[in-house]
């Protein structure tokens, strides 16, 4: 009885080890099969997609450096802290700047002599008015008193010419009268014309009366015009020292325009001084993005430490302007250009794709200084290779200032054909 079951045992043992191996088989050929389809498939998705050897995210480094000399007070900053535009992170004061004081010192001296010269001159001037003034007074007064004399002078000739219009009219009359006694033969011939004679001395002097008038009336007119007509024209004391005076007055008020020139050009530089001396001598030191603080390079404490201008104080990315850069080969030079939409695929384990753009392709060796302040330096790149920057179009929430903004992360870029 059991010789029989084993004997049956055996003899269906063969058949179920050939049917193993004909599964296994056709496993092995679909398992094959699968590999090659992937493989043809990844190759035929590397030849339509040009896709990076290497990528990572990367960002603008901005660095604080010291404005002016002194000691600088930080506050108690962390890398990946998170700051606004404006925030102040500390000051740098410097209590001694002696040359600043000594220029200030110099310009004020010098404004004090401007301003004592600008009130001399003043003085002078305000003298100088008074006088003309009363010159200008004595003037008016000898014009009113010539005015009158002129007026006296006409009066009086006025008055000798009605005197010798009369005395020509008697002397006409008699003249008449004798040369009428000649005709009768009562007086004689010679005393007839002495009485002509006489007449005629009379007409002639009427006459002279009359111009004398007519002169007088114009030099009683000149006078009135402050003019002077009897003789060359001569000044009078009063004049002479207003002409003067005058003249010394434009040399004043020129002196005066100089000097108040010289003073507001003096207080212009002394109020540069002073908001010099006012920025020399205390410093904000102010965020001007909003950025995350990358490293500090200086810790101060409550104590400071002391800096020179120019000295580096801390580091901060600009988040708003995070990028990733892709190296490719450079055999896919012709399949890339500027504005060209990329796919940037986080290889954080979470296979997140970002959205992007190219914004710059560099070409060649030799891209290890390439003159831009960044978080990430380029590596070492092999001949006849690329590196290509990606503009995001945006930038996961989890990517925060704590993280950095991401910068420094591995990444695939791919871009499309």
């Amino acid at each position: 009885m059991n010789t029989s079951s084993s004997s049956s045992a055996v003899a269906t043992k063969p058949p179920q080890t050939e049917k193993r191996r004909r599964i296994f088989r056709i496993v092995r050929i679909g398992l094959g099969v699968t590999l090659i389809g992937l493989a043809v498939y990844v190759l035929w998705w590397r030849q339509r997609n040009v896709v990076s050897r290497v990528g990572y995210l990367n960002g603008t480094i901005i660095t604080l450096y010291a404005t002016i000399p002194g000691t600088l007070t930080l506050k108690d900053l962390r890398p990946g802290e998170r700051l606004s535009a404006g925030t102040e992170i500390g000051t740098i004061r410097n209590d001694r700047n002696p040359q600043l004081e000594t220029d200030r010192q110099n310009l004020e001296t010098r404004l004090n002599v401007a301003l004592s010269q600008q009130r001399g001159l003043q003085q002078k001037r305000n003298s100088r008015m008074a006088l003309i003034s009363q010159l200008d007074r004595y003037q008016q007064s000898q014009q009113t008193l010539e005015v009158r004399f002129a007026q006296e002078a006409v009066q009086r000739t006025l008055g000798e010419l009605r005197q010798a219009q009369e005395a020509l009219a008697i002397a006409r009359i008699e003249a008449d009268r004798y040369t009428s006694l000649v005709e009768t033969g009562a007086v004689a011939r010679q005393l007839a014309d002495e009485a002509v004679s006489r007449a005629k001395q009379a007409a002639k002097f009427v006459e002279s009366k009359q111009a004398e008038l007519r002169r007088q009336q114009t030099a009683l007119q000149a006078a009135r015009q402050g003019l002077q007509l009897d003789a060359s024209r001569t000044f009078s004391f009063p004049q002479i020292r207003l002409i003067d005076l005058e003249t010394e007055l434009v040399d004043i008020d020129v002196e005066l325009l100089a000097v108040a020139t010289t003073i507001a050009e003096l207080r212009r530089e002394i109020a540069n001084i002073k908001q010099q001396l006012s920025l020399q001598r205390l410093a904000p030191v102010k965020v001007p993005t909003t950025a995350v603080v990358w490293s500090v390079i200086h810790k101060t404490g409550d104590l400071g430490i002391p800096l020179t201008a120019g000295d580096p104080i801390v580091k901060i990315l600009d988040c708003s302007d995070v990028w990733a850069t892709g190296l490719v080969a450079e055999r896919d030079n012709p399949r890339l250009r500027v504005g060209q939409e990329a796919t940037v695929r986080l290889l954080d384990g979470s296979d997140r794709r970002l959205t992007g753009i190219v914004r710059a392709i560099r070409g060649g060796p030799g891209k290890v200084e390439v003159g831009e302040n960044v978080a990430v330096p380029p590596p070492d790149l092999v001949r006849n290779e690329l590196a290509v920057d990606v503009q995001l179009n945006n930038l996961p929430e989890d990517l925060s200032a704590e993280r950095f903004c991401g910068v420094g992360q591995s990444v695939e870029v791919i871009f499309g054909s």
